[in-house]
Formats: C-alpha cells, structure tokens, sequence
C-alpha cells in the first residue's frame, strides 16, 4: 500500500468540516496502512489516549481493517530519544501506551 509516513492532524487539510488534501508527502513510500495510522496515534497522544484510539476506531470502521499494535511500538521506541526535551506529561503518555500496545500484541490479528 502507498503511505504517507508522517501522516497527522497538521497534515491534514479541511474546509467545513471535510478532508481536502493531505501534505507533506516527501517521505512516502510502500508499506502497510497501520504505520500511517501509529504516526498519527503517537501525534494524538497529546491530547489523551481516549482521542487516539477514537481515531483508531473510525479508521478501523472505515478502512475495515484491523489496527495492529506493533506499529505503534517501533513509533514509540523511535520517539524515545526526543523524550529528553523535558517534557515530563508526555514521557507518562507514551510509556503507557507503549505497555499497552505491547500487551495488545498478544491479542492483535
């Protein structure tokens, strides 16, 4: 499948309430449609993990496609590093949605 690679809200256009475009497609590539939505996740998380798995729930019923949480590991463990900055609140986000996701493993597709 073709993929954006840095699929999140900033690169999404709208108008009245409806998706006009997304972009930013300079690092895409072929890969599957779960990496594009883990990115997005990972965006998400800053507003709660609530918010991120609604986005997951709608992709899953649009796309009829099942999320797979080992996406959302390998974005996590890749954003580790920039953890550091001191931004205490979300280093807690991410290490509990890297416990889940790597508890979902066990019970993904």
């Amino acid at each position: 499948m073709f993929i954006q690679r840095d699929f999140h809200p900033g690169n999404v256009l709208w108008r009245r309430g409806t998706v006009t475009g997304v972009v930013d497609w300079q690092s895409a590539s072929i890969g599957p449609a779960w990496a594009d939505v883990a990115h997005c996740r990972v965006n998400l998380f800053r507003y709660g993990l609530e918010v991120a798995d609604r986005f997951t729930d709608i992709w899953e019923q649009l796309s009829n496609r099942s999320y797979h949480p080992w996406a959302e590991v390998v974005w996590i463990v890749g954003c580790l590093d920039g953890l550091r900055d001191g931004q205490a609140s979300d280093d807690f986000v991410m290490e509990e949605a890297l416990a889940r996701a790597v508890g979902d493993m066990g019970n993904a597709p």
